[in-house]
């Protein structure tokens, strides 16, 4: 992903420099046109923060909660941008808005298509959401709302003043390994396990 956006700044730089040239060949190329450029800066902005999200996925370290999380906050910022674009506003598109009588409608629609990819590829993400929920907050969760087979052990978990002080005090993964490995705190470390093992790490996108 950096090097298609390495890439892709390279050829947006260049558009000057080979307008020129193509002039001085007296020949004309279509890629070059005014439309074609502002296409390719708005191409610009969004491979970048595509990178930024590619990089904070590979950071090292991360649950797989934390990539979730990453992805959602990136889509709720598509979705500012689609409404943002479709008002005419493309302030989040610095090298883009540089250019006059943007038809922002049009790359509302491109927004709009990336969104749909992004949750196409990472449905199983989806369907898992409320897994993710109980795995962030045991001591929180609405134990009425959660699997049958969990909420005993949940319960135990809420109403240990030991468990829920370490949950407020140490990183989350470490609290999961403060959870007693015997029922029926066990089960919910299998569920976890269960659900969590397999998971890819590093670049996605």
């Amino acid at each position: 992903m950096a090097k298609q956006r390495e890439n892709t700044e390279t050829i947006y730089e260049l558009r000057n420099e080979s307008a020129d040239f193509m002039q001085i060949k007296n020949k004309t190329l279509s890629e070059l046109s005014d439309k074609r450029i502002c296409d390719l800066a708005f191409l610009v902005d969004l491979t970048g923060y595509l990178n930024h999200l590619n990089l904070k996925f590979q950071k090292e370290g991360q649950l797989v909660n934390d990539l979730y999380s990453h992805l959602k906050a990136f889509q709720n910022k598509i979705r500012l941008w689609g409404a943002q674009m479709l008002s005419g506003n493309g302030y989040y598109f610095t090298t883009h808005s540089a250019f006059e009588n943007i038809a922002y409608v049009q790359y509302t629609e491109e927004l709009k298509l990336l969104w749909e990819q992004l949750s196409n590829r990472f449905n199983d993400f989806k369907n898992m959401e409320d897994c993710f929920n109980l795995f962030t907050t045991p001591t929180k969760s609405n134990v009425q709302n959660d699997p049958i087979h969990l909420q005993i052990g949940l319960i135990e978990i809420q109403e240990n003043s030991i468990l829920k002080s370490k949950f407020e005090d140490v990183e989350l993964c470490d609290f999961h390994k403060k959870i007693p490995q015997r029922k029926p705190f066990s089960v919910i470390y299998e569920y976890h396990y269960e659900k969590f093992y397999g998971w890819p790490t590093g670049p996605i996108l």
